[in-house]
């Protein structure tokens, strides 16, 4: 059964090539959002298997808190696309779990083996777990 990511970015540009990449690996896109409400719209409506999740994002609510209202809800992995890697995100994304962090501009391979890995983690406990 294919996966299903739902594209939370909101430089038009950058989800539409995360769309064409996704697609082309073999994944299903659930639908992108530009924003932190809509994200959490879509992702209630979708049940996507993970989210692709930019930690800047249009509007009052950031990448970082929307998905952690969705993870509450969802036990979903995220992938956090930032080009801030720093320690404030970092020490605040570690509140959602499971999660990947893969820093802008990042290469498809990359991309990709964080997709696959995140895909295969499960939350036990409270704790990340690679199944």
């Amino acid at each position: 059964m294919r996966k299903r990511v739902l594209i939370i970015e909101d430089e038009a540009i950058v989800a539409r090539s995360l769309t064409i990449l996704l697609r082309r690996w073999g994944y299903d896109v659930a639908g992108t959002a530009d924003n932190g409400f809509r994200a959490i719209e879509l992702a209630m409506e979708t049940s996507p298997d993970l989210l692709l999740m930019d930690v800047r994002l249009d509007g009052l609510m950031d990448g970082l808190e929307a998905a952690a209202q969705i993870v509450e809800q969802r036990s979903v992995p995220v992938v956090y696309l930032t080009a801030y890697a720093n320690t404030m995100v970092r020490d605040h994304s570690k509140m959602v779990a499971p999660f990947l962090c893969v820093t802008k501009p990042f290469s498809e391979d990359n991309l990709q083996a964080a997709i696959e890995t995140a895909l295969r983690l499960t939350v036990v406990s409270g704790s990340t777990a690679i199944n």
